[in-house]
C-alpha cells in the first residue's frame, strides 16, 4: 500500500481531470494538499488491499472446485475454465468488498489535487445518502474487475504453462520468478484492455456521470479516443507490480502448505 497508493491516486486524478502526464498530476497534488494528498483514500485502500486478494484466490479456488465435483475435466480447456472461474471470483470480489471501499476512495482521491475539503468517510455517506450509496458504480466496478480477475487467472496459467514446458519445470511447481513474472504480466494485460470501464467507473462513483455510456461518450468528447488510456501510464506498474506478487506469494504458500 505505501508504495503503490501514490500512482493509485494518480490514475483516480488523472481519469477525472486530464492531466497528461504522472508528472504533472503529482505536482498539482502535491501543490494542493502536499504528500498527503497522494495517500488520500488511504484506509479504505488499505482495507481493500489486505482483503480482496483472500476473497479473489479463495473464490476461484471454490469455484474450481465445483466446477471439479460437477465432473468437468478442467484439464481439456484450461485457459476457458480460468476465464469462467476468474470471471466468477471478480463479481464475488467486487459485490462484496471492493465495489463500497472503491466508492469511498474515489470520492476522496477527487479532492487530491484541489485545496480544502474535508475527507469523506464511509460513515459519512451512510448517514448523509443512505447505505446504498456504497454501490454507487457497483455495475462498472463488478465489470471491471470480473473481466480483469478473468484475465488475470487466464494469463497467468498460459504464461506460467508456456515458460515451464519450455524451460523444464513441472508445470504444478513453477519456480517463484515463473509465478512472478506470470502474475505480473496478467496484471498489465488486464489493465490495458478494461482501462476505458475504470474510467468510468472512476466518473461514476466521483458522482461527475451517472452511467458508463455517457461517462465514456463525454471522455471521447473531451479528450478524443485517445481519453480511454487516461491513467494507464501508472496503473500499467502499479498492477504489474502488485499482480506479480500476489501470484508469486499465493503459489510459495500452495508449496508450503502441500508439505504438511
Amino acid at each position: 500500500c505505501i508504495f503503490t497508493m501514490p500512482m493509485d491516486t494518480m490514475s483516480t486524478q488523472m481519469q477525472l481531470r486530464g492531466y497528461r502526464s504522472p508528472l504533472e498530476c503529482t505536482r498539482a497534488i502535491l501543490n494542493a494538499k502536499g504528500i498527503v494528498g497522494l495517500y488520500a483514500g488511504f484506509w479504505p485502500f488499505l482495507i481493500q488491499s489486505s482483503a480482496k486478494s483472500s476473497i479473489r484466490f479463495f473464490a476461484f479456488e471454490a469455484l474450481s472446485n465445483l466446477v471439479d465435483k460437477s465432473g468437468i475435466d478442467r484439464s481439456i480447456q484450461p485457459g476457458v475454465w480460468s476465464l469462467t472461474c476468474g470471471m466468477g471470483a471478480g463479481m464475488i470480489e467486487s459485490l462484496s468488498l471492493t465495489a463500497p471501499t472503491e466508492r469511498v476512495k474515489v470520492l476522496s482521491q477527487a479532492l487530491s489535487a484541489q485545496k480544502g475539503g474535508v475527507p469523506i468517510t464511509a460513515v459519512q455517506l451512510v448517514r448523509e445518502c443512505g447505505f446504498g450509496t456504497l454501490y454507487t458504480g457497483a455495475l462498472a466496478t463488478t465489470l471491471r474487475q470480473s473481466s480483469s480477475v478473468a484475465m488475470r487467472f487466464f494469463c497467468y496459467g498460459e504464461i506460467s504453462d508456456a515458460l515451464c514446458k519450455t524451460l523444464g519445470h513441472p508445470t504444478d511447481a513453477a519456480p517463484t520468478w515463473i509465478s512472478f513474472l506470470a502474475g505480473g504480466l496478467g496484471g498489465a494485460f488486464s489493465v490495458c484492455v478494461n482501462n476505458p470501464i475504470d474510467i468510468a467507473k472512476s466518473k461514476i462513483q466521483a458522482g461527475t456521470q451517472n452511467s458508463i455510456v455517457a461517462s465514456l461518450r463525454e471522455t471521447v468528447r473531451a479528450r478524443g479516443i485517445m481519453g480511454l488510456t487516461a491513467g494507464l501510464s501508472v496503473r500499467i506498474p502499479r498492477l504489474f507490480l502488485s499482480q506479480a506478487i500476489q501470484f508469486s506469494l499465493v503459489n510459495y504458500f500452495k508449496k508450503v502448505l502441500q508439505n504438511f
